[in-house]
């Protein structure tokens, strides 16, 4: 399925490749990521010399390419927000994508109205854990 996905802000289109192209900052350091598009594939590339002294639990921050505006999400902590098109589907509104930005988290979170569907190995128990806090926020 060809998925577009976009940046919430701007609209501007962020993968006209087979890439998704965002700005990654932690700390002092920004650089590009290139990020796979299908959902719940975590391959992630940037400089090497970014990705040095990032660990596991590092919290990114994303930016739009584009814009330079944050995709922090508002109302979820520790997740990036972005929209998805299907192509597949002609003339539906754009869906709200949200994936964790906290490094080697695979959480991804993809909401069309009326239902969520979960990828990665660590959506089911953040999805729990966000049900027990009550801050499921869509």
């Amino acid at each position: 399925m060809p998925l577009t996905y976009l940046c919430p802000k701007c609209r501007a289109v962020l993968n006209p490749n087979v890439r998704v192209v965002l700005v990654v900052r932690f700390n002092d350091r920004k650089g590009l990521a290139l990020m796979s598009s299908k959902l719940g594939e975590y391959k992630f590339h940037c400089d090497k010399g970014f990705y040095e002294g990032v660990h596991k639990g590092d919290t990114l921050e994303f930016l739009c390419p584009v814009c330079s505006e944050s995709l922090n999400s508002s109302t979820m902590d520790n997740f990036t927000e972005l929209l998805l098109i299907n192509g597949d589907r002609p003339g539906t509104e754009p869906r709200l994508l949200r994936f964790s930005r906290v490094s080697e988290q695979h959480a991804t979170f993809l909401y069309d109205g009326e239902t969520v569907k979960e990828f990665g190995e660590d959506a089911e128990i953040i999805h729990r854990r966000m049900m027990i806090d009550g801050n499921w926020s869509w």
